[in-house]
């Protein structure tokens, strides 16, 4: 028996997985992840071709990690954490743009959500997109695409109760907001 034996009972090592392997899991990742986080970033940014833009990006950035990530007991919620990272990154950096270009211009800038077309549902996520991001967030992960309150802090790396108050303080907002009379006890 040499000194690299196995002992008794105890399965060998097994043998890294082949990057062909590893490219098909993340294949098949993609494929049932990509037109999700898709609708999520729609919801968030207002914009489907942004919504696109950042999903592609947050997918570039799970496959060059997709080692490390593919152990996670939750890729999904690494990819969505990024995308809505993303997502928020992009949001701050066209208000910065939109005001140094009021300013060169000499206008005074604006801070009302525009709205797109006003059919309701664009309306209501606009409204969304103005909330605090933590909330915006948790609202959209909890309502869009109906995840749990424990997969909502999950995505968002808090305590479960932090993501019930993100929740309610949202949706206290979004009443106000919204002129939405609740219903009394």
């Amino acid at each position: 028996m040499t000194a690299e034996a196995t002992p008794a009972g105890a399965k060998p090592a097994e043998a890294p997985p082949t990057v062909e392997a590893v490219l098909s899991h993340f294949d098949d990742f993609f494929t049932a992840e990509y037109p999700r986080l898709v609708g999520l970033l729609t919801a968030m940014t207002g914009n489907r071709t942004v919504g696109e833009d950042l999903a592609q990006e947050a997918m570039v950035r799970a496959h060059q990690r997709w080692e490390r990530v593919s152990r996670y007991d939750v890729p999904a919620a690494w990819v969505r954490r990024v995308a809505i990272n993303l997502a928020h990154n992009n949001r701050a950096r066209r208000r910065s743009e939109k005001r140094a270009l009021a300013r060169l211009a000499g206008e005074r800038p604006t801070w009302e959500v525009e709205l797109g077309r006003d059919d309701g549902r664009d309306h209501f996520w606009s409204v969304v997109r103005s909330l605090p991001r933590r909330q915006a967030a948790a609202v959209t992960l909890h309502y869009l695409e109906d995840r749990p309150v424990t997969e909502v802090a999950n995505i968002l790396g808090c305590a479960e109760g932090t993501a019930k108050a993100h929740l309610h303080k949202g949706r206290a907002t979004l009443a106000k907001l919204l002129d939405v009379q609740e219903d009394a006890p």
